[in-house]
């Protein structure tokens, strides 16, 4: 009888998973279909059934119980149907018809709605999982001083994050007084405060405007500054309330007038599409713009607007005039990438000498002294506007320079008169330093950490999922066995990221610069950095590893100011490296796959050129062996691409790749492509897409914030999110994490 009992309650437990197991199964034979069919039409997501029109009928919207008519129904026309009232058929878009003898309405059957709702459901339940930020980091943009109402000093500071804030720092007391959200802005790089003492505010990428008022503490987003750009980089406030504004990657320069709004004034000097820096001439009201790339300086005459370039050819190889700044007749001009701040005469520009420095610009001029200071090589420095020279204040800056300087009276005993405040750095350190007292003080702000967006993401030689932080850097590690988040160590920007032989290889930027890190002995610290690309070269945007020759193949993309990016090839056990300068003229190599014996490559026609609108994306390849071979170019059934975004290669050895929201798969055995469009316009110069060839043997993809599936077999795809997802890698297990903004995401494939 025991028996008995055992093998019914088997029986039970076996028929009560098979519904389960059903339910889980139901959407697998659908694997591969875009559209469901009905009676020769489409049966449409949340369609319910079809209304055939026998003969006219009326169409009309509802206002309450009311019938307005819109317009009448022909005999013979065919309509979907998605939901229904007593007596009344939804045609969709608020309209409705009256459900009578008029009119024939059919239901599809049981088996067409769930076949609908396997195909237009993206995901199962319990596919995606928001795994949140791997990324929280402290990242000071810069900051400017200001008071409040009952005169407490303030410092403006600019944290990066998603989005970036404004933190309201009490100088004296240090501690938040205020902060808040920057709207879509992820960071923000100008920030000033007006004689009103409003601070003003420029975000990137939304180059959105914002005013704080820290008397109501209240922020006010003051709207989109040009039509076309996306990072505000300088702000400049007149005595009248104006504002001008300078960005890119247009080069415009803009003004914004209280009650009249924006003007976009254009460029400061023709083809440069970097207005990097703004400074103010009240006595000639003049508008001095540092442009790049190559540098040039513009000296912009409001009242008889002209514009006139004073930078002298020494320094026209610069990238930028990175920070401008006007003091009682002398104008300040830093450059980019040197540590030189040039010197003139605001009213004549002749050019008076230029000091060595390693801060963004000077600070505002001390009046008792006549002075301005900046750092340099870790020391506050003065320099006399009188005698013209430089002076050294004892002590140091502990390691790092000064972001922004400013001037301010604290309204303290402590430090008497003006003192001169400074943000050291970007983790929040800052020095007051007081002339009447020869007293410096340096301390770190109480600042929140904030979550940082995701900018890369790869799978690392541990198996642990690696991510990397937008700007400010910082490497982190997810740990798939157990869910475990580790912060590891700042390394920068990593615009791609590689495993080989037990280490991750990283590209950052700037500098185009390539690191390795060490999971086993580097948990923690700095990585080593090998070396820099060179050449011009400033963003490794693609890699690809080939463990057979021990060789990193990387892609580079230009500094501004140059033309043409560089296909490099790095051995890891002989530590030699070639560099290919324009490989493919005037373009940059965006994407890599290794396959084969070969190394594929996909390029972006956006690579500094005036003449890129012309050219086209090019798909090529070398022999891995031999990196510095003629490259065979092979021929794509797409037209006039711009860019190759990613590249992946199967392990039949078709390469999978992604150019303009086009997906194409060559077969390097027969010499034949097939392509499917996933979305019909891209943006974007270099990183908008990311590819990976599933476990399951599907294709996966990101491009326009779009996460996809193909099928190789039929070639048809399946949309698994319509937005919300950048990046892609896969781990041990064929799951798949991508990110959406700060937070990382995890698709379970199998």
């Amino acid at each position: 009888m025991k028996k008995a009992i055992t093998v019914m309650a088997a029986l039970v437990l076996l028929f009560a998973s098979l519904p389960l197991a059903k339910a889980e199964d139901k959407c697998s034979q659908y694997e591969g279909i875009e559209k469901v069919w009905w009676n020769g039409a489409e049966l449409k997501p949340g369609q319910i059934g079809r209304l055939t029109v026998l003969s006219d009928t009326l169409l009309y919207k509802l206002d309450g119980d009311n019938k307005i008519y819109a317009r009448t129904l022909k005999a013979g026309e065919f309509y979907r149907i998605y939901a229904f009232k007593p007596g009344m058929l939804s045609v969709g878009g608020g309209y409705y018809v009256t459900r009578d003898s008029r009119v024939k309405y059919e239901t599809p059957s049981k088996a067409k709605l769930e076949a609908a709702a396997c195909v237009y459901a993206p995901v199962q339940a319990g596919q995606l999982t928001n795994l949140g930020p791997t990324i929280k980091n402290i990242t000071a943009i810069t900051a400017a001083t200001g008071y409040a109402p009952d005169g407490t000093p303030l410092m403006y500071v600019i944290m990066q994050g998603q989005p970036a804030k404004l933190i309201v720092m009490d100088l004296l007391q240090n501690k938040v007084v205020d902060q808040k959200a920057l709207g879509t802005s992820t960071s923000a790089w100008a920030i000033t405060v007006d004689a009103a003492q409003n601070a003003w505010i420029g975000g990137t990428p939304s180059e959105h405007l914002y005013r704080y008022n820290p008397g109501a503490k209240t922020l006010a987003d003051v709207g989109k500054a040009t039509a076309k750009g996306t990072s505000i980089h300088d702000l400049e406030a007149l005595p009248n309330g104006t504002i001008y504004g300078s960005g890119s990657p247009n080069g415009n320069v803009f003004r914004y007038q209280p009650g009249k709004g924006f003007t976009d004034l254009g460029q400061a000097l023709p083809d440069k599409k970097l207005a990097r820096s703004l400074a103010y001439n009240e006595k000639t009201n003049t508008l001095f713009v540092g442009v790049g790339a190559k540098a040039q300086l513009a000296a912009w005459n409001l009242t008889t607007n002209k514009k006139q370039a004073i930078l002298h050819a020494a320094y026209q190889g610069e990238t930028s005039v990175y920070d401008l700044d006007e003091e009682n007749g002398f104008l300040f001009a830093k450059l980019e990438p040197s540590k030189k701040i040039l010197v003139f005469n605001s009213s004549t520009y002749a050019f008076l000498g230029e000091l060595p420095a390693s801060s963004r610009g000077v600070s505002p001029v001390l009046s008792k002294e006549n002075a301005v200071f900046f750092t340099h090589q870790y020391t506050l420095k003065k320099y006399s506007l009188d005698s013209k020279k430089v002076t050294a204040i004892p002590g140091t800056t502990k390691g790092t320079e000064a972001v922004s300087l400013d001037v301010i009276d604290l309204h303290s005993n402590s430090y008497p008169g003006e003192s001169v405040v400074s943000l050291l750095g970007n983790t929040g350190t800052y020095m007051i330093y007081n002339p009447a007292t020869g007293q410096s003080k340096i301390n770190n702000f109480k600042l929140p950490p904030q979550p940082i967006p995701i900018y890369s993401i790869v799978k690392g030689p541990d198996g642990r999922i690696y991510t990397n932080g937008f700007v400010s850097g910082q490497l982190s590690a997810y740990n798939p066995l157990d869910g475990s988040v580790k912060s590891l160590l700042k390394v920068g920007q990593a615009e791609s990221m590689a495993p080989l032989n037990g280490k991750l290889y990283l590209g950052v930027y700037p500098g185009a610069s390539l690191y390795e890190y060490n999971p086993a002995t580097d948990t923690l610290g700095v990585p080593s950095p090998l070396f820099s690309v060179g050449n011009g070269q400033d963003r490794i945007a693609a890699m690809a590893v080939d463990s057979a020759t021990n060789t990193i193949f990387m892609g580079t993309h230009p500094k501004n100011g140059e033309i043409g990016g560089a296909f490099v090839a790095y051995n890891t056990r002989t530590k030699s490296k070639t560099v290919r300068r324009n490989i493919v003229a005037n373009q940059s190599v965006v994407s890599l796959a290794v396959s084969g014996g070969y190394v594929y490559g996909g390029t972006s026609i956006f690579s500094n050129s005036p003449s890129e609108g012309t050219f086209t994306a090019k798909f090529f390849r070398l022999k891995t062996g031999q990196p510095g071979s003629q490259p065979e170019f092979i021929a794509l059934p797409l037209t006039k691409p711009r860019m190759i975004h990613a590249l992946a290669a199967a392990p039949n050895g078709v390469i999978w790749g992604l150019s303009d929201g086009n997906l194409f798969a060559y077969d390097p055995r027969t010499k034949t492509t097939k392509t499917i469009s996933i979305t019909a316009t891209t943006s974007g110069r270099f990183k908008n897409g990311s590819l990976v060839i599933g476990k399951d043997g599907n294709v996966y993809g990101t491009v326009e914030q779009k996460l996809f599936k193909v099928f190789p077999a039929t070639m048809t795809k399946k949309i698994l999110l319509e937005k919300g997802a950048a990046n892609l890698a896969m781990d041990n297990n064929g799951d798949l994490y991508f990110n959406n903004n700060t937070d990382l995401w995890i698709y379970k494939t199998m």
